[in-house]
This record gives C-alpha cells, structure tokens and sequence, in this order.
C-alpha cells in the first residue's frame, strides 16, 4: 500500500511539471512569448530548498529533487515562500551559499512596467491565497506571473496588480 502511495505522489509530480512546460516554454524554447521591441527577457530559476530552509518535514522527502523556483526579470528577483509572503530582491534569496541559478536562456519576453510586476508580487497573497505546498507554491507564484509578463502588453496593468494589499517584502526599494 505504502509503495503505491508513493507511485501516485511520483505520477503527481511528472504532471505537474509536464503541465508547466506548455505554459511558458521551456528553457529557451521562447515561441510562446517572443521578443517584441522595447521588450525585456526574463527568467525562471531555482535555489536548492534544503539549503534555503534546512531539511523539510516531508513524507515523500528524498525521492526526487525538490527545488524552489522563482522568476527574474529587469534587475529583480520574484519569490514566494510557505510563510505566505512575497520577496522582491536585487539578488537570488540564499544565492550566496546555495546551490541554484537562472536557466541559461529566457523563458520569454515582456513589456510590462517593473513597477506593474512589483504590485503582481505584493498583492499576489490577497489574489491567490496562502501558500499551499500543493495547490499554491512558488512554482504557481512564478507561473502566474510569468503569464503576467507573458501575456499582459505594454501599458497595460492588471486591475489584481493595482490593488493596496502590499503584501511583500521589498528589499529594493
């Protein structure tokens, strides 16, 4: 019973990270989000969980490789952690002493206003809720907005991003 258990929780994790591959691309592959002019790249990336938090409590810990992802773009690093908070950085949270980087090339490329992404970031707990290992993690903060990013033109702020909920930490400013 126990090793089936397992298989689901394996099963589970392939399509999740099958299911994020179509929605941004994948390193490099930007056809999705293409360069447009005055168009600025940016990047998923990932710190070595363990390092960043110590061990976790986990049943399913040491079965495969559990990462956390975070998104970069214009000088800025985007991040969302289980204490439900969002971190805005000028450099990759625990970067300097784990493992992790940015993936070599963009995931794509947008036009939206630092400043529009920075509101994404600080009202994203008010939008989508707490943190949830399964259902709200950093690997869905990164892909929301990356669709931001994505699929928002220039000019343009999504009326969520605008809101006064500013509930993040924003070590830049």
């Amino acid at each position: 019973m126990q090793f089936q258990s397992i298989l689901w929780i394996v099963a589970f994790v392939f399509l999740c990270e099958i299911e994020a591959l179509w929605l941004v691309g994948k390193n490099g592959d930007d056809e999705i989000c293409p360069r447009r002019s005055g168009a600025y790249s940016y990047y998923f990336g990932t710190t070595d969980l363990h390092c960043m938090r110590g061990k976790r409590e986990m049943p399913w810990r040491g079965i495969w490789e559990i990462t956390h992802r975070l998104l970069y773009y214009r000088g800025y690093y985007f991040d969302f952690l289980d204490n439900s908070r969002a971190y805005i950085l000028r450099s990759r949270r625990a970067g300097h002493r784990c493992d992790g980087g940015l993936e070599g090339s963009p995931a794509g490329y947008s036009q939206v206003s630092i400043s529009c992404l920075k509101g994404c970031a600080r009202n994203y707990r008010c939008q989508f809720g707490d943190y949830n290992l399964l259902s709200n993690n950093c690997h869905h903060f990164a892909n929301r907005l990356s669709f931001v990013l994505c699929r928002v033109r220039k000019g343009y702020c999504p009326t969520w991003c605008l809101r006064s909920c500013n509930d993040a930490t924003d070590y830049t400013t």
